[in-house]
């Protein structure tokens, strides 16, 4: 028997989830550790959750006692992983603090902390675990999860993330044997499994930019110190400009904060409050039943915003996000990734995300849908391998240098959706264009007018003013 003989078609998950699943079964037979890369908002969870369907089905089929252990670090990974389980009808228990525990059950789902206790370390080993998979798997390099490698050398593994990348740009060869990449975010947009987004952000030269890099101080990860953040961006200035963006491009719809602490996100909501928003702030603190109250209520359209730390970057799925806020500067291309992946989900009646960079987190990390080399991140890599433009280049428009001037606060969309770039082209009449070429050379106007008159971006007028200059 090969582990690829495992593999069912699974006709719920979309084509692009039965092939990877058909690989990651195939990479079984040649190696056992196998780390899965596949972007944020394109069903992870969903696709291993098909995985164990098959391995459960196979060992009853064959009469075998198989046992599976899934791994996360937060609960609300494991509420998320035990729904998908359910759907799939596998019946399972949870090991994790506050919750009961019955380890008849072959499929165990487990918080990492709470298995990997000296206090639970005998309940681990009597598992005898064949399989193990690890959701955000770029955690696994902490020693709790080479604990469980210890316990279980020969298990077959499993660690799927969307970002495989350390902040110290070390690999992860140490854990896992080989990594399978899937699409690129592009691939997923033009296919509709994700959708675009504009993306709006402030210059380099802007005094929000020149405060975020004065900071020096650095935690034992190497991101900034939650104290330095806090006095640089927990600014009565900077929170005004938060204020005045979302209002200016983003008023009305629904979507998330990202803040630096609690009280960071506590003084965004007092201000966001005063301007008659409904903002609610949520953190690690905050209880569960509170915080699936206010989930529930911003779903259901009850709450404008969510304004958070770190909650709400790995494993929440709430795909009617309109728009994302980045009001916490990070190091981390693995936060940045998250965090603008919530809101690339797509559903009815949402063409685009908007995505609010108000702390130039591009400029380091490049834009969302950057090409990046993650099998030079598996290995380790002394750099982060990405580049700012879009290979797709059908979904994004090409970034043009800007002329800032010193010191401003100003947004600026940084890149929009091909989509919206076409139905503004498509609007351009023939008398429009005759118009615009006659106030331009004959009647001189300047762009500021002609932005005016035709109530459009100055990049669009000079554009659209450069496709009718004569061709030399």
């Amino acid at each position: 028997m090969t582990y690829k003989e495992i593999s069912r078609t699974d006709n719920s998950l979309r084509p692009y989830q039965q092939q990877a699943k058909e690989d990651i079964f195939s990479a079984w037979d040649e190696c056992d550790g196998v780390m899965f890369q596949m972007p944020t908002g394109t069903g992870k969870t969903r696709l291993f959750s098909s995985i164990i369907s098959d391995i459960k089905t196979w060992s009853v089929q064959n009469g075998e006692d198989v046992k599976i252990l899934i791994i996360a670090h937060r609960i609300e990974l494991i509420d998320q992983i035990s729904e998908n389980l359910e759907r799939y009808k596998v019946s399972h228990a949870i090991i994790a603090g506050g919750k009961p525990r019955d380890l008849r059950y072959p499929v165990q789902v487990a918080s990492v902390q709470t298995i990997t206790h000296r206090n639970n370390l005998d309940v681990a080993s009597d598992l005898n675990v064949n399989f193990i998979i690890v959701d955000e798997a770029h955690h696994c390099v902490a020693n709790s999860y080479k604990k469980l490698w210890d316990m279980y050398p020969n298990a077959k593994k499993l660690g799927v993330t969307a970002t495989p990348w350390r902040m110290n740009n070390g690999g992860f060869e140490s854990v896992f044997d080989k990594i399978i990449i899937s699409q690129s975010i592009q691939s997923f947009i033009d296919a509709g499994w994700l959708a675009p987004y504009d993306y709006y952000s402030i210059s380099y030269n802007s005094e929000i930019q020149k405060e975020i890099e004065s900071i020096t101080e650095f935690d034992v990860e190497g991101d900034y110190k939650i104290s330095a953040l806090e006095k640089k961006i927990d600014t009565s200035r900077i929170r005004a400009q938060l204020l005045d963006s979302y209002l200016k491009f983003a008023k009305g719809k629904k979507g998330i904060i990202y803040s630096v602490s609690r009280k960071h996100s506590d003084h965004i909501c007092q201000e966001y409050r005063e301007a008659g928003i409904n903002i609610v702030r949520i953190d690690s603190k905050t209880p569960k039943d509170e915080r699936k109250l206010y989930v529930d209520r911003f779903r259901k359209g009850l709450i404008d915003i969510i304004v958070n730390v770190d909650i709400f970057s790995e494993g929440f799925d709430c795909p009617d996000i309109e728009f994302i806020q980045l009001a916490r500067p990070t190091r981390s291309l693995v936060k940045y990734l998250q965090q603008v992946g919530r809101g690339l989900r797509p559903t009815a009646g949402k063409s685009i995300c908007l995505i609010l960079d108000n702390v130039g987190l591009h400029f380091q990390f490049g834009l969302p849908n950057s090409d990046r080399n993650w099998e030079e991140c598996f290995v380790g890599s002394p750099h982060i391998p990405t580049r700012r433009n879009s290979s797709g280049g059908s979904m994004l428009t090409e970034h043009k240098e800007r002329n800032f001037s010193e010191g401003t606060d100003e947004m600026q969309l940084i890149v929009a959706s091909q989509k919206k770039a076409d139905e503004a082209t498509k609007q351009w009449s023939d008398k429009d264009l005759e118009l615009l070429k006659t106030l331009f050379e004959e009647k001189q106007c300047p762009i500021e007018v002609l932005v005016a008159v035709f109530k459009r971006s100055e990049d669009e007028i000079r554009n659209k003013l450069s496709e009718l200059a004569p061709k030399e």
